[in-house]
């Protein structure tokens, strides 16, 4: 969770300017109705392990596409750029100390970098760190099942298979957050009980997989209870992600409870027991499949969920045969993880891998190589993750950004991961500028803000603002 066309354009360039936006629509660059997407086909479900699931072909990230009018606009001119952003900065009374870079997304070019070196405290643009080494560590077309296996006679026990999003009544499938039902699986165990005469059942969880800390240590008991994040668990409620409310105690043994009172609903008397461990080879009862890993990670990234992001995270790092059991272990594969895809990790630390604890520093630098890396073509991998990030003024974090007269024209053309914590604001992501040149950017702005934190993100999207307007020559 987050912590704290123009007017004056010819008849002739408002068509024009629908027809870049359509075409970019298409290519999943903005936000819009039109897709260039196959069609989805079931999951395959093999229970406890990721399958394949509807989305069979991820969007384009917000490349250049090969079509003609589309990002073939030229490269900003870097003297003028750094005259639109520096302008754009003592408008809006920027007092706190400020890094950033803007590269061209096609080429990588540096066209500003203001101090981009220095380690600063990134607040949530660090699951973009989190989120790379995820999409070179498990098939983005991956889901995560959750399955409910026989015991002993007259029991059950629910096996966490990582998804946090389970819809606590029947899945739906236009969902990316409930996808999966605890319903669903009430159903398929009433059935099964039905048909052998029973009436009655037994529950258990077992919660063995990926097994971790509920939360990292630099979490305090104050950020549960405001709702900051929850507790980051393998097995979880679509309605119980951090803007809920407080968070519950115990989700793996809230989602037990869920079935247990779905099961009821279906006439069946289920009571839940104490956690157990699932019988090897044990006979699946029922199971249900996810949304696409794609899909999850877009959903934690836009919602910027840290217990979400923290578990996909902890799931990575498991099934490539490291075990994070704590905070540190994670942090330690992370760092490994991306020292091995040779990033400049100077500067780096991490006290988490969402951003939300004290203590992690790393720089505008290494959010610009990880966004060039997939909006340049040469980490198809991390690419179709970009596509998933909120775009301004549409969803996401940035759902009730670029309102303003200073950023409402850029809102629809930034797509970006933000970063909020006291002293704390940060934006890297792309925008597309006015003469159709997709760039890269990553701001991070740490001390005073005078104009309180809402002040300061707008701040932030004022200067992307006139990233968008400058087409600077």
């Amino acid at each position: 969770m987050r912590r704290s066309g123009k007017v004056g354009l010819a008849a002739g360039g408002v068509v024009a300017a629908l027809a870049a936006y359509a075409t970019l629509d298409v290519y999943d660059v903005v936000p819009g109705v039109l897709t260039r997407a196959a069609a989805t086909r079931p999951a395959v479900p093999v229970p406890g392990r990721s399958t394949v699931g509807p989305s069979v072909a991820p969007p384009r990230a917000p490349t250049a596409p090969d079509v003609a009018g589309v990002d073939t606009g030229p490269e900003p001119g870097a003297a003028s750029l750094k005259a639109r952003i520096q302008a754009a900065q003592k408008a809006v009374g920027l007092t706190s100390k400020v890094t950033m870079t803007v590269r061209d997304a096609t080429t990588g070019t540096d066209l500003y970098d203001q101090g981009a070196g220095t380690a600063m405290t990134p607040a949530s643009t660090t699951k973009l760190l989190t989120a790379w080494a995820i999409s070179h560590t498990l098939p983005l077309e991956g889901t995560f099942t959750t399955k409910v296996v026989s015991a002993a006679p007259g029991s059950m026990v629910l096996v966490a298979g990582g998804d946090t999003c389970l819809n606590p009544k029947a899945g739906n499938p236009n969902a990316v957050c409930g996808r999966a039902g605890v319903g669903d699986l009430a159903t398929q165990i009433a059935a099964g009980l039905k048909k052998q005469g029973l009436n009655s059942v037994r529950l258990a969880y077992d919660a063995s997989y990926a097994p971790g800390p509920a939360t990292a240590p630099g979490w305090g008991q104050d950020l549960l209870d405001m709702g900051f994040t929850t507790r980051i668990a393998m097995l979880g409620l679509s309605t119980q992600h951090a803007e809920s409310g407080p968070a519950v105690a115990n989700p793996d043994a809230s989602t037990t409870a869920a079935l247990a009172t779905a099961l009821r609903a279906k006439g069946i008397a289920a009571t839940v027991g104490a956690p157990a461990t699932a019988p090897v080879g044990a006979a699946t009862v029922a199971s249900v499949q996810s949304a696409p890993l794609l899909d999850q990670l877009g959903y934690a990234l836009q919602e910027s969920d840290n217990a979400m992001i923290e578990s996909l995270a902890r799931q990575a790092a498991y099934r490539s045969g490291t075990r994070a059991d704590s905070e540190a272990a994670l942090t330690r594969w992370l760092l490994a993880r991306l020292a091995a895809g040779g990033f400049d990790l100077t500067g780096v630390k991490l006290a988490d891998v969402c951003g939300l604890s004290d203590g992690t520093t790393l720089t505008a630098r290494l959010l610009g190589d990880l966004l060039v890396g997939a909006t340049s073509g040469k980490d198809p991998q991390f690419a179709p993750v970009l596509t998933r990030l909120a775009v301004g003024g549409w969803s996401g974090t940035l759902g009730n950004r670029y309102g303003t007269p200073a950023t409402r024209d850029g809102a629809g053309w930034v797509r970006a991961k933000t970063g909020s914590l006291p002293s704390v604001n940060s934006l890297a992501g792309t925008v597309l500028d006015v003469q159709g040149r997709l760039l890269v950017f990553a701001i991070i702005s740490n001390g005073p803000q005078p104009q309180g934190p809402t002040g300061a993100r707008a701040a932030l999207d004022t200067v992307v603002t006139a990233i968008h307007e400058c087409g600077c020559p």
